[in-house]
């Protein structure tokens, strides 16, 4: 089931925080991360609405804004639904809201994330330039990796963003995801410009565009980036094995 309305996100295990539900300790037990998050889901199950009020608001406008840029040229196989939340068919308490699907013979979802700092965005990146694709480059993002004898860290939302990618294919049956990664060139910043004139929420890039991330126009590094890998039927066992188990521990609704 899709809906617009994100209240079924309340009480719910969602794909953004699914995460936490892979953190178990050498015996299979969850960890306390994962027993905090069960917590807070029986919070919300309890008060019948969502606890976490507070967030970052650039950030999120930005990430908004950039969706609307990127997907305005990207291909027509690419459908854009970000705003709907979906239900898993047989997993009442397991819902995840994929950015959207790649409409070719290999049933793909895809998560788009936009940076709002050039650390986080050459770090989830750098694996593609250093000669790494599909699901190689993505265990580089989750875990480092060396090139030319320099280690480089893991990305700090690398697993986050792997297991969002792997709970959404598995709420929407799908095997392949794509993890669209974008930041707009310093020519793109007019374009930006004109597109929110008449925004009010983006007054603060109006009359401060240097506080929004950029790359410069002689950057090696692309404005659009995509790591595409089929996800291992033994990731979806083990996060569909996890959210059940965790279900156990969810109170009803009152």
């Amino acid at each position: 089931m899709s809906i617009l309305n994100n209240i079924i996100r309340n009480g719910n295990f969602t794909s953004s925080n699914i995460v936490e539900l892979t953190k178990i300790n050498a015996k299979g037990e969850f960890e306390q991360a994962a027993m905090t998050y069960i917590t807070e889901c029986n919070y919300e199950r309890i008060l019948g609405d969502c606890i976490d009020t507070e967030f970052d608001a650039k950030p999120t406008l930005w990430g908004s804004l950039m969706e609307q840029i990127v997907f305005a040229e990207i291909g027509l196989e690419y459908v854009h639904c970000s705003n709907i939340t979906t239900q898993h068919p047989t997993i009442p308490y397991l819902v995840g809201s994929a950015d959207g699907f790649k409409e070719i013979s290999e049933r793909t979802c895809y998560d788009f994330k936009a940076p709002f700092s050039k650390k986080s965005f050459i770090g989830l990146v750098l694996p593609l330039y250093c000669g790494l694709t599909g699901f190689e480059a993505m265990t580089a993002v989750r875990k480092g990796f060396t090139y030319e004898g320099f280690k480089y860290p893991k990305h700090k939302d690398g697993e986050k963003f792997y297991w969002q990618g792997v709970s959404n294919c598995i709420i929407n049956n799908c095997d392949w995801f794509e993890l669209i990664v974008y930041m707009p060139m310093q020519k793109d910043l007019l374009t930006i410009n004109n597109l929110i004139a008449d925004d009010t929420r983006y007054n603060w890039i109006k009359y401060s565009p240097e506080s929004v991330p950029y790359l410069a126009d002689d950057s090696r590094i692309q404005s659009k980036n995509i790591i595409r890998f089929e996800v291992p039927q033994s990731d979806k066992d083990f996060l569909t094995s996890q959210v059940e188990k965790a279900g156990k521990l969810l109170i009803e609704r009152k």
